[in-house]
């Protein structure tokens, strides 16, 4: 019973039934039989061609992919071929750390046919469901309708080093369409992140397991099986290649705001409006001969109190554009130069308030000077 269940965990009902099925004297055969064709890759996944995965058949426990861990580096167009660029690295490898054992390369299509299978396995392990990204119908040239007129969609990359549905006017998808119809692809590959080739339930998720599932289960990488079996050597030409894809990826990465820098802006901002509201009802407090030394200081340097409103229109113009733009080392700059310098001249002022005897409240008049 036990059995069943991991089976149609891993391989949907369908293998589970095969499973209960068999008499005792099989029941040991049939269930290595369907845990290899577990890790071959079918199962629920019923998109996938099922010849992809035929050479696992029989050299399933050949590695136990425990061990190994890969990153994809970048998508690339190699010699008119959409190809993906990844490093596998092996044994104490430290999460990619060392043991790095070569850079090779794989088409687009096998590529995300494995790596999908290994998330929607992962998934259900953590206890979650990956789903079947709608991109995977269009891993082959294949057929489709858009305004009465008849093209062909086949997955490809980008020329910014990621995933992208081309459109083509041929069945064999070599003539490339300018038209677009309306096909987004959603395969979303971490690139640049390593990954374990082999992931474990996670602690506390319900899932009843056979007792060789440990046994077996180090050798399941339905990924790092898969690139094994289709890979190719990245030659020097490719290597350059894919240095260029992957600094492109990591600094498109670079190029947007992660959830963490979204916080400390929204932060910032709130306390640069703060420090303005504060330094305006402190400055209320200046005594007029104050006042006149600082008018008399800013007329030294060739400013007018009129300047002073459109510097600071331009100030949060600056700031506004190097959000945009994601200018990060700009952005922080001037938000956070502007907020230490509201926040020395509120401590300015708030010093010569405290002198003046009124400890900052109040409006001052200085005895001697008419005020009119």
């Amino acid at each position: 019973m036990m059995r069943a269940t991991i089976l149609s965990i891993l391989c949907g009902n369908a293998a589970a039934a095969i499973f209960s099925a068999g008499g005792v004297e099989n029941k040991g055969m049939r269930f290595k039989e369907q845990i290899e064709r577990a890790l071959s890759g079918s199962g629920d996944m019923v998109s996938f061609d099922d010849e992809f995965w035929e050479w696992d058949q029989e050299q399933s426990t050949s590695v136990a992919w425990s061990d190994y861990s890969l990153i994809p580096k970048s998508c690339m167009i190699l010699k008119n071929k959409h190809v993906i660029a990844f490093e596998l690295y092996g044994k104490g490898n430290n999460q990619c750390a060392k043991k790095k054992e070569d850079t090779y390369i794989m088409d687009v299509g096998q590529f995300a046919r494995a790596y999908v299978a290994q998330r929607q396995i992962d998934y259900q392990l953590q206890g979650s469901n990956y789903g079947n990204p709608g991109s995977m119908s269009y891993l082959e040239c294949t057929e489709v309708q858009y305004n009465d007129a008849y093209y062909y969609a086949k997955l490809g990359c980008s020329l910014q080093g990621g995933l992208k549905l081309y459109a083509y006017t041929d069945e064999s998808c070599t003539v490339a369409s300018s038209t677009n119809i309306g096909l987004y692809n959603d395969i979303k590959i971490s690139f640049n992140t390593c990954q374990s080739c082999v992931s474990w339930p996670a602690e506390g998720v319900d899932v009843k397991t056979d007792d060789q599932f440990e046994s077996y289960h180090m050798y399941d990488s339905k990924l790092c099986g898969a690139v094994a079996q289709y890979k190719q050597s990245c030659g020097w030409g490719c290597m350059r290649s894919v240095k260029r894809g992957s600094t492109y990826t990591k600094n498109n990465a670079r190029r947007s705001w992660n959830g963490f820098e979204k916080f400390c802006l929204c932060f910032w901002t709130f306390v640069t409006v703060a420090s303005v509201w504060v330094v305006l009802k402190q400055r209320r407090t200046m005594t007029r001969e104050d006042a006149i030394v600082e008018e008399a200081a800013m007329n030294g340097v060739g400013l007018k109190k009129r300047h002073v409103f459109p510097l600071v229109l331009g100030n949060v113009f600056f700031i506004l554009l190097a959000m945009f733009m994601v200018w990060k080392s700009m952005t922080w700059i001037l938000l956070i130069g502007i907020n230490v310098a509201l926040f020395v001249h509120f401590v300015y002022l708030r010093r010569k308030a405290k002198k003046a005897g009124l400890g900052g409240e109040g409006y001052i008049q200085d005895s001697g000077l008419e005020v009119s």
